[in-house]
């Protein structure tokens, strides 16, 4: 018991002195979630029980024994708070005087008890004859050391003290000497130090007010130890005068800055102030006339900080692994905005090096100051991105208007047509035609590999009198968005497409969506650790913490719909392809919109946010963006990962690469199609199954598997590099190839085809809820390696399977049911606006998020608003995105080569 209460009075001893709330990095890496999606909860539950042990054992006892016996309070506990509370209440119009009377009078108590023993009492005389001359009139300090040691210590103490209440400039001369402040150090390392202070006024016999005056008096010196700068040592000062005087200005500096909070014993590290009021130039109260100002403010200004606590190696250890945290606490302070980050360290650490805990120190580091919202300015990329986004506006303006009069133009054509049956006059287009949508009324280039699965058909007009808009006006109708808008929001389809893919490409967005809700939202929530270790008790749970299926299965219906669309091409040109084409519409399909992007992450998104959790430029973005234009960051590590959700990206065009080695096979040979197809499908089973193995992965972010694995590596050697995720996208292609052979018709015995989904119901059921009892928070089962790696390297191919039997019995009309809620023509816009939600929505979320200044209280119906909120807002900005990029830029390629088609016909 003795050693817990110590290990509280340390706590209670920091926020004594320095009152700390929460903090946030300056900068945000996705991956950081990723590593441990629910913001490092499993390791808290795993610290904890890792703890339990050391909290009994003998290093922990015998060092919380060490800082009891050097406790602030350990003194402060033998005050009777009755004398306190009984004390009358100061009246003297000169406090300090009051306060330095009692000082000495505790003095002349300790000079009195030690006069006879150590000489404790000659080294306080001389002390204070030392003083007595500094602070003398023009007193000569040899008369006046000689008449102290000539008289009784009494009438010594006396003459001093009189002639302190005399002469109170030499107030601060006495506090120096008292404190023995250490040359600009900040530290009191001789004299009276703040242990000696508290000592000296634990011994009931002082006043509260006096408590005060001497702690702030302390302060006082302690920041003009420090090599700090002039100013922000005036303000300092300015604010612990301040709260002397009960200053409403500098009561709200310490009621902005955080206190302890609840939920300490499970490891709650991140302390909230409140940066509002930090930065606010006045309270409710004063407001109320309760609290009033008479001296001139100072201006506050937020601050992060890390507080390292100092404890034992082994604690340190322990925490390092389960948390990813040696043990500090996240701080906000509301301090002078006079000061620099460096004068801050300074001051705040020599405030902690004076808690008295012998060798073990308390140190801040590093301390940040965001940017509030009327001091930040636009950088230079950040004008030149606004001032494209402008031109881009104007564009789209003069190419939408452009659009309204051409189909104005049109219609009163066709009126004119339908009265006289002539066409119109000066080639305007007639009865036969229909308004041109991007420019695209020529016939489109077949070559192309519709992602989207279901471009509008143009009809072509058929009147040899029409005349097609010139090469600029087809370039401005590229960016009309009422054309734009009308193709992303229109249903139709051609004849022969795999309609359940929208629906399932739609699902597995929001499925990641939601998944992304929880991870996010987690390390903002007040009740992080009791709502995760209720919500993942369930095993209902496995199906939201297990979402990174989904992009599993976006890797199938790439696979699928490449091999599908290629193979029917092939069939039309005979085995013909301009591999050239090939690639270069898939680069700059994706290309275009995914650079605009990065460049609006890197200059426009951290202008968004404001408050504590501001961010700073993404520099690896600014530094490694080139990386992302060729598809090769996942190969360099997460530490260079720009824009970390991009890694699914990369593999996609990797895979897409590949692709030919994959597909061309089966056009002429189904056999070496076949096998080539198993031997990719086998090395990308086996591959991540021997990494598992060899390595120590877990079976998942989480957590699970065998004991103490290696998470972090999980995600950079396993979850984003092409070689241990290409099973599924196999997978697509093999189905996409039998979709290819059978024309999509396949009649199927009723058993079979129950036979078939009741096998992928229970496949996918497997790779989702298999592991429920290997990552619950609450007694998990720890597996094997052996098992483990059988699940890294089967469980995502198992998945890609389940997922085509889906897509092979809805595109053969086996799906039922199924097939017609996949179909249905709702899915068919949202599945346009996939590529752009999936490339925006971790920034809806960071700055809905990040803008928050106090956390949230977590429940289940939090986390259903906050999942449709992303939804639709994600996915309302996708819509503006690519009615603004993404779309114009197709209609560009449809110019570029949209002249290829008549001349192969």
């Amino acid at each position: 018991m003795e050693g817990t209460r110590s290990f509280k009075f340390v706590l209670n001893s920091i926020v004594f002195l320095t009152v700390f709330g929460f903090a946030c990095g300056n900068n945000l890496r996705y991956h950081d979630y990723m590593i441990n999606p629910l913001g490092n909860l499993q390791r808290k539950l795993e610290a904890q029980k890792a703890i339990q042990p050391f909290l009994s054992s003998k290093p922990f006892l015998e060092w919380t024994s060490q800082l009891s016996k050097q406790s602030l309070l350990k003194r402060a506990n033998q005050v009777d708070l009755r004398k306190l509370n009984d004390t009358a209440p100061v009246t003297d119009s000169n406090p300090i005087n009051t306060f330095l009377q009692n000082v000495l009078g505790q003095l002349t108590n300790t000079f009195q008890n030690n006069t006879s023993s150590n000489g404790v009492g000659d080294a306080f005389q001389n002390l204070f004859n030392g003083v007595l001359g500094s602070l003398s009139a023009g007193g000569d300090q040899a008369k006046a050391s000689n008449g102290s040691q000539n008289g009784s210590p009494a009438g010594s103490f006396g003459n001093f003290l009189q002639n302190i209440t005399q002469n109170t400039n030499g107030i601060g001369n006495l506090i120096t000497s008292m404190l023995g402040a250490n040359g600009g150090k900040g530290g009191a390392t001789s004299g009276m130090n703040l242990g000696n202070i508290l000592q000296l006024l634990s011994g009931g016999n002082v006043d509260p007010s006096t408590i005060g005056n001497i702690l702030m008096s302390f302060l006082n010196g302690a920041v003009q130890g420090t090599n700090a700068s002039t100013a922000c040592q005036g303000d300092f000062i300015k604010v612990i005068k301040g709260l002397q005087n009960m200053e409403a200005w500098a009561l709200k500096f310490l009621d902005a800055s955080a206190k302890i909070p609840t939920d300490l014993l499970n490891l709650n590290l991140n302390w909230y102030g409140s940066y509002d009021e930090c930065y606010s130039d006045s309270t409710f109260l004063e407001s109320f006339g309760i609290l009033h100002n008479t001296q001139t403010p100072v201006k506050g200004q937020y601050c992060n900080t890390n507080l390292n606590l100092p404890l034992p190696p082994e604690v340190k250890g322990i925490l390092m692994v389960a948390l990813q945290n040696s043990g500090y606490i996240k701080a906000g302070i509301c301090f002078p905005k006079s000061c620099s980050t460096d004068d801050l360290l300074q001051i705040v650490n020599a405030f902690l090096n004076s808690i008295p805990l012998g060798d073990n120190k308390v140190t801040a580091w590093p301390i940040t100051c965001p940017v509030p919202a009327d001091e930040d300015t636009l950088e230079t990329d950040t004008i030149v991105v606004v001032i494209f986004l402008a031109i881009v506006l104007l564009i789209i303006l003069e190419g939408t208007l452009y659009d309204v009069i051409v189909n104005i133009r049109s219609k009163r054509n066709q009126e004119n047509v339908e009265e006289n049956g002539k066409p119109a006059e000066n080639g305007k287009p007639t009865e036969n035609e229909k308004p041109m949508e991007n420019g695209n009324s020529y016939p489109e280039n077949k070559y192309k590999l519709r992602a989207e699965n279901g471009d509008i058909q143009h009809t072509q007009p058929t009147d040899k009198h029409a005349q097609k808009p010139g090469i600029v006006g087809r370039l401005v109708l590229c960016f009309s968005a009422y054309t734009n808008g009308k193709k992303i929001l229109g249903t139709s389809q051609p004849k022969g497409s795999l309609t359940a893919v929208n629906g399932i490409r739609f699902l597995s967005m929001s499925w990641v969506i939601l998944g992304h809700t929880l991870v996010f939202v987690l390390g903002n929530t007040s009740n992080m650790l009791q709502y995760y270790n209720e919500f993942g008790s369930r095993a209902a749970s496995q199906s939201i913490f297990n979402a990174p299926f989904s992009v599993d299965s976006f890797f199938v219906l790439s696979g699928l719909l490449t091999s599908y669309l290629l193979l029917k091409q092939m069939k039309k040109t005979k085995g013909s392809v301009n591999w050239g084409l090939y690639y270069f519409h898939r680069y700059w399909r994706l290309t275009p919109v995914y650079m605009i992007v990065i460049g609006m992450y890197v200059t426009i998104y951290p202008h968004l946010i404001y408050g504590p959790n501001k961010q700073t430029s993404d520099q690896i973005c600014k530094d490694f963006w080139w990386k992302n234009l060729l598809y090769i960051d996942n190969f360099f590590g997460i530490k260079d990962l720009c824009l970390g959700w991009s890694w699914y990206l990369n593999n996609d065009m990797q895979f897409y690469i590949l692709s030919p080695l994959l597909i061309v096979p089966f056009f002429f040979n189904q056999i070496i199609g076949i096998t080539v197809s198993v031997v990719f499908l086998l090395a990308a089973t086996i591959t991540p199954g021997v990494l598992s193995y060899v390595k120590d992965f877990p079976v998942h972010f989480l957590g699970g598997g065998p004991k103490d694995t290696d998470r972090a590596a999980y995600f950079e050697d396993y979850y984003i590099v092409p070689y241990c995720r290409m099973g599924p996208y196999i997978c697509g292609v093999i189905t996409g190839y039998i979709l290819y052979k059978t024309k999509c018709k396949c009649r199927m015995n009723i058993f079979v085809n129950l036979l078939g989904w009741a096998v992928a119901t229970a496949t996918a059921c497997g790779c989702l809820y298999g592991i429920y009892n290997t990552v619950r928070p609450d007694n998990p089962v720890y597996l094997s390696r052996e098992v483990t790696a059988l699940y890294n390297g089967v469980s995502r191919t198992a998945w890609g399977a389940a997922v085509c039997w889906v897509i092979f019995a809805c595109s053969t009309g086996n799906g039922g049911f199924i097939n017609t809620l996949l179909s249905w023509k709702a899915f068919v816009p949202l599945s346009r606006l996939t590529y752009c939600a999936y490339l925006v929505h971790p920034l809806v979320m960071y700055v809905y998020y990040f803008n928050w200044n106090f956390p949230l209280y977590m429940t289940d119906l939090d986390l259903v608003y906050l999942f449709l909120g992303n939804l639709v807002v994600s996915y309302g900005i996708a819509f503006i995105v690519s009615i603004a990029f993404e779309s114009p830029f197709m209609g560009l390629e449809k110019i570029m080569f949209g002249g290829l088609g008549k001349k192969k016909k």
